[in-house]
């Protein structure tokens, strides 16, 4: 197998062609730099899983490349809200030796939240995005319907206290600071192997765009979503 290929330019370090705002409501994270940083945290052995939210498309935009200590699967083409917490679930029965993480967010919770009390006891780590509104519908609904007022997407999401909601069903649970001043111990309390299951709060600024939504200038009022 060749290994040299002297025609192909080097790629460059950046493969974004857009600057991202660091600017953030009071309370979120700078969800860049989260990504960034967590980045430079994942062990071997681990694996990881995005459900439908806007984690599938933002943490390849901040992170640019595959790490080679924890390889991601996504459910976007399937368009499956929640089935995230399926595939991470599945994955931690079939080879509990690997650590294994689930990003979701807050819309994909509710599909999923009856169901924590099962997997209390599976030392699975949940990450849920938190920017209390259905991203994919309210970004996306700027472009598919622009003329119509925002307050008839439907999109906000009312607020949840996911910490006290995963420890009522039997789960840790811990919440990522605002300035990202935890999240060392937050990383590191992932890898714990307490005989428990652990949810992260991660609390994001919904205007906040990283990653672009490749799907929605294919989409009009006359497909479905």
């Amino acid at each position: 197998m060749r290994t040299d290929r002297p025609h192909t330019p080097a790629a460059p370090e950046s493969l974004n062609s857009r600057e991202v705002t660091r600017e953030t409501r009071p309370g979120t994270v700078d969800f860049m730099e989260f990504y960034e940083r967590i980045d430079r945290m994942w062990r071997p052995g681990s694996i990881g899983f995005d459900d439908v939210c806007i984690a599938y498309k933002d943490r390849q935009y901040a992170t640019q490349r595959p790490n080679p200590n924890i390889p991601f699967w996504t459910t976007h083409d399937g368009s499956a809200m929640g089935g995230g917490f399926g595939l991470a679930v599945g994955a931690k029965v079939a080879n509990p030796d690997l650590d294994t993480f689930l990003f979701t967010g807050d819309g994909c919770f509710r599909l999923f939240g009856g169901a924590l009390a099962d997997a209390a006891a599976l030392d699975l780590r949940v990450f849920v995005v938190n920017n209390e509104v259905y991203g994919i519908v309210d970004k996306g609904l700027e472009v598919i319907i622009p003329d119509v007022a925002r307050k008839n997407y439907h999109a906000k999401l009312p607020h949840i206290d996911f910490c006290k909601a995963a420890e009522a069903h039997g789960w840790d649970a811990v919440r990522v600071a605002p300035d990202l001043s935890n999240l060392a111990d937050v990383m590191d309390r992932t890898y714990e192997r307490t005989g428990r299951s652990l949810l992260v709060d991660l609390p994001v600024d919904a205007d906040q765009i990283l990653g672009l939504n490749p799907r929605l200038l294919n989409l009009t009022t006359k497909t479905y979503l």
